[in-house]
């Protein structure tokens, strides 16, 4: 039942990335339910599903855009959402209000982090709804 919520909500923003590997990749890990929530609205924000996507010149890989990742994480979906949630975890442990802070690389309290932290609260919220 999981990986179908997620699957449903994540396809509904019409994206053509790789929503079933990482929808298959979130369901499996040991996440909460709002932590699955918050890999769906991150990984759909960083990159719309593509979890072949490289940014920030070459140093962030993945779905999640993660900096410091093994390029592994390009081509599987368990070690990419494994290691984002391990980083939202640790951002949200250092800044409950704005759980996106460290994850985004912004202090915690800013402008950055708040707005940053709203948006991907914002999005999984409304794809997600009665879910949460």
């Amino acid at each position: 039942m999981r990986l179908a919520i997620l699957l449903a909500a994540m396809m509904r923003l019409g994206t053509g990335g790789d929503v079933r590997a990482l929808a298959e990749a979130i369901a499996a890990s040991d996440a909460t339910w709002e932590e699955a929530t918050w890999l769906a609205a991150i990984a759909y924000r960083e990159s719309s599903y593509r979890l072949r996507a490289v940014g920030d010149h070459g140093r962030s890989l993945c779905a999640y855009q993660l900096q410091g990742a093994p390029r592994a994480v390009l081509t599987d979906a368990a070690l990419c959402t494994r290691l984002a949630l391990h980083a939202f975890r640790a951002s949200a442990r250092l800044c409950p209000a704005q759980p996106m802070a460290a994850y985004a690389g912004a202090p915690c309290g800013s402008v950055v982090a708040g707005r940053i932290s709203r948006d991907r609260d914002a999005l999984r919220r409304r794809m997600f709804g009665g879910a949460q």
